[in-house]
């Protein structure tokens, strides 16, 4: 599993990067990885490219998910996640219905919408160029 992620202050942003076989400890480690770095902050948008990933997660690991974020209370901005795999994606409609943070969470498939969900212009600002 590789994760990666960038804060674009002057954006207000954070792009966050999943690749490879994804479960619940990876994903809570990367938070947990994200949320300690300074540049860090909790009212920012952000993007999860989970583009591709094969997950070992299940349903009962995303309540684990909802209650690790709000015992955590790590954000407060809007998210989107781009899934592009059947089981991630599904995963991911799941955890938007299940969403009592103070956050709101999008589940899209392409780079794109996700920039137009946030307001972003797509051309201005690709993956792994920005």
């Amino acid at each position: 599993m590789q994760f990666r992620y960038q804060i674009h202050s002057a954006r207000r942003l954070i792009v966050v990067r999943f690749r490879g076989r994804v479960g619940l400890q990876e994903v809570v480690s990367g938070v947990r990885q994200l949320w300690a770095d300074p540049g860090y902050r909790a009212d920012f948008d952000g993007v999860v490219d989970l583009d591709s990933v094969t997950t070992k997660a299940g349903v009962s690991d995303l309540r684990d998910l909802v209650d690790f974020l709000r015992q955590h209370n790590g954000s407060r901005g809007r998210w989107v996640a781009v899934f592009s795999e059947p089981k991630p994606t599904a995963l991911g409609l799941l955890f938007k219905a299940a969403n009592t943070l103070p956050i709101t969470f999008e589940v899209v498939s392409t780079w794109e919408a996700a920039c137009r969900h946030l307001h972003i212009d797509p051309a201005s600002f690709q993956p792994g160029t920005n």
